[in-house]
């Protein structure tokens, strides 16, 4: 697995289900990455109002499907909803190393924990107090970035299918995707993924 830095993209991008959609419909028609933006951000095909922020959620869920090989592309696009959205995340994990350490670092845990199945925010200050202390780039963020991260994290869990709210908790609920996709993300090499979002070993 080849570890990018640790980033805080997802403060502003979280799930973007529908737009990913879209985005992924453009990539199976066949165009290319200017055509695509074309379409995107002079056409406002992903229905954004505001223009910077068009090219910026153009840019991250390109970025985020582009990690997806074609059969797992197809599958996000054609699959059943439980399906794609967890393919969705699965995306968002391969590019986002901070996003992947907490899905196995503290969601993992919670969701094969009967005792104690959900995140509090104690659980998701924990983590990024944890991380401060071992990456520089993390150490540099303030409050406000780290609020706003809590806030894309907990909206990924919940708009995915892994947790539902529950007051100020996140229920972590195992997910039931389809068996021949679990399959694929393994034989790839990425069952590390796997272990990260469904449990096991």
């Amino acid at each position: 697995m080849n570890k990018k830095p640790y980033s805080s993209a997802i403060k502003k991008t979280p799930f973007k289900y529908q737009v990913a959609k879209k985005i992924a419909k453009l990539m199976l028609d066949g165009l290319d990455r200017d055509e695509l933006y074309k379409k995107c951000y002079e056409d406002n095909y992903v229905e954004i109002e505001s223009l910077e922020r068009r090219r910026e959620v153009t840019n991250v869920v390109f970025n985020r499907l582009c990690s997806l090989d074609e059969y797992l592309l197809k599958e996000f696009y054609n699959g059943d909803v439980a399906t794609s959205k967890y393919i969705l995340v699965y995306a968002i994990a391969k590019t986002d190393s901070l996003f992947f350490d907490f899905l196995f670092e503290k969601y993992r845990d919670a969701l094969m924990n009967q005792e104690r199945n959900y995140l509090s925010i104690d659980d998701f200050d924990g983590f990024f107090e944890s991380k401060k202390q071992v990456d520089l780039i993390v150490s540099k963020w303030g409050e406000f970035t780290l609020k706003c991260l809590t806030k894309g994290y907990r909206n990924i869990l919940v708009e995915s299918g892994l947790g539902r709210r529950e007051r100020k908790m996140i229920i972590c609920e195992r997910m039931m995707i389809h068996p021949a996709v679990e399959e694929h993300i393994e034989l790839i090499g990425d069952r590390d993924y796997l272990k990260a979002t469904l449990g096991g070993d």
